[in-house]
């Protein structure tokens, strides 16, 4: 089961149906979590949401608490909370990106990318971003595994050792062509050697 943890995002449901996609899907509001709920989910998801991620003390401090235990999944605003619960710090950005597709240079040879050619182009839903420079205080596991190279924005990481991924843009909007490829390719990596089945939509 994919737990999405929701921040009240207009986003949540078509990122619900693209999680569908891969396993059963439980939608429950931040503030509404359980352990059992924790205790059931095979891959945590942090939903998109508006505000920061200190709008949320609730899921910074679920984020703890279940970091190593579960894989998690950070979308928009979850990237941005986990990546500043492991050193980065979080801006505003110049420019508001407001369902705007703009391209994403990857390092193609990541679990996230696998498969997916370089000539990518994503969804951006977003005017916060963690700022560049504080990239060298993140945790030395967590690989940025693509940007804006344009605004050398980070848009995506992953932690292998922790099962830990984000993705600053949205995955689920029809503007990022890939992004079922994507999830799909996060998902399996996330029940690597959990016992987990890898279904192919």
């Amino acid at each position: 089961m994919i737990l999405v943890v929701d921040h009240q995002d207009s986003f949540t449901r078509n990122l619900e149906h693209l999680l569908a996609n891969f396993d059963d899907v439980l939608v429950v509001d931040r503030k509404k979590i359980t352990p059992t709920h924790i205790q059931d989910a095979q891959v945590i998801v942090l939903s998109p949401g508006p505000g920061k991620p200190d709008d949320y003390p609730e899921t910074q401090s679920m984020y703890r608490e279940i970091l190593g235990f579960k894989p998690i999944l950070g979308i928009c605003l979850g990237f941005q909370l986990i990546l500043q619960e492991e050193g980065g710090q979080v801006i505003r950005q110049n420019q508001v990106l407001h369902g705007v597709e703009t391209e994403i240079e990857i390092i193609p040879n990541t679990r996230t990318y696998d498969q997916i050619d370089k000539n990518l182009r994503v969804a951006r839903y977003h005017s916060l971003q963690i700022e560049e420079k504080s990239l060298s205080s993140v945790t030395k596991s967590i690989l940025i595994t693509g940007i804006d190279p344009l605004r050398k924005v980070p848009l995506s990481f992953e932690d292998l050792d922790r099962k830990l991924f984000g993705l600053q843009y949205h995955p689920e909007s029809f503007l990022s062509k890939q992004g079922k490829r994507i999830i799909q390719n996060i998902h399996h990596a996330c029940l690597d050697n959990i016992g987990g089945s890898n279904p192919t939509p």
